[in-house]
């Protein structure tokens, strides 16, 4: 793509995006951010661009331009981009919400332009690193043909994978992200909390025991749930378990009650591995049951 890009709101994932597109020989034009501060970071960081506080301004002229506000505001830079008289037919409008559609964008469509959504399955904490880290990254696209087929190609160029979503499904794609990104980390918490009992603080319980989540991982990844899942309720060990239930008394009830959901989906997933029966599984069961 010959024509310059815009990025309409240069937070983490807006810069590095931005400095992606600038490395792979694009063009930077305006970069809009609140403040002419962080529009003026955002520039050096990228790589080039005009820093500006407008949106109209910075997507004038620009062939492709990306979206990259908080969800909340998308409509309305929709529609101040489709208030704007600015010429669209032909260019490529994106945002990057993972659980909004582009159908937030139709007051763009209605003057011409293609809309879609881009969303970088990824989690960028730290737009420094986020290019390296984005290699490879699944991107969820969904919208008008035209404009998916330009940011799929566009995706492959950036070292991406290109992952198209049913519309409608959005809101449902990005609830698993939550679930397997933002829960995890809800989740490691827990474990982290817990892990003053032995007398470790969290960064110590991070060092002992986030070599076993990353070896697990590995194992889904590779072996899939079913196969991956270890430990008692996969031997159908109930006295372990007996025990963990007494460890369980001492933590607080939201703990227990995360530890039973979890257990009980692992006995679902025993079953299926054969490496449990129905009625060591409905043992378990029983036990899980009595928690308080």
């Amino acid at each position: 793509m010959k024509d310059r890009f815009a990025i309409l709101g240069a937070g983490r994932l807006g810069r590095t995006l931005g400095r992606l597109l600038e490395r792979r020989g694009l063009e930077p034009g305006g970069i809009s951010c609140r403040t002419l501060r962080s529009a003026r970071l955002a520039v050096a960081f990228i790589g080039g661009g005009r820093p500006t506080t407008s949106n109209t301004r910075a997507a004038d002229g620009c062939g492709l331009v990306l979206i990259c506000t908080p969800d909340r505001i998308i409509v309305s830079v929709a529609r101040e981009l489709g208030d704007s008289g600015l010429p669209w037919a032909g260019k490529v409008v994106a945002h990057t919400s993972g659980a909004i559609s582009s159908a937030a964008l139709e007051p763009i469509r209605r003057r011409g332009a293609r809309v879609a959504s881009l969303h970088p399955l990824a989690s960028v904490a730290e737009a420094r690193a986020a290019p390296r880290r984005l290699a490879g990254t699944p991107c969820a696209l969904e919208g008008d043909p035209g404009a998916v087929r330009v940011l799929r190609a566009l995706v492959v160029s950036l070292g991406g994978t290109p992952v198209a979503i049913p519309q409608q499904a959005k809101a449902l794609y990005h609830l698993i992200a939550s679930l397997l990104s933002n829960d995890l980390v809800a989740f490691l918490s827990f474990g982290f909390d817990a892990a003053s009992g032995l007398g470790l603080g969290a960064r110590e319980a991070a060092r002992l025991y986030l070599p076993l989540v990353r070896g697990t991982v590995e194992n889904v990844a590779r072996l899939g749930p079913v196969r991956a899942l270890t430990g008692p309720v996969s031997r159908g060990d109930l006295s372990t378990l007996r025990l963990h239930a007494e460890a369980l008394r001492a933590l607080p009830a939201d703990f227990r009650r995360v530890h039973r959901l979890l257990a009980l989906r692992s006995i679902a997933l025993a079953l299926k591995a054969r490496t449990v029966g129905p009625e060591a599984a409905a043992r378990m069961a029983r036990l899980l049951g009595s928690l308080p």
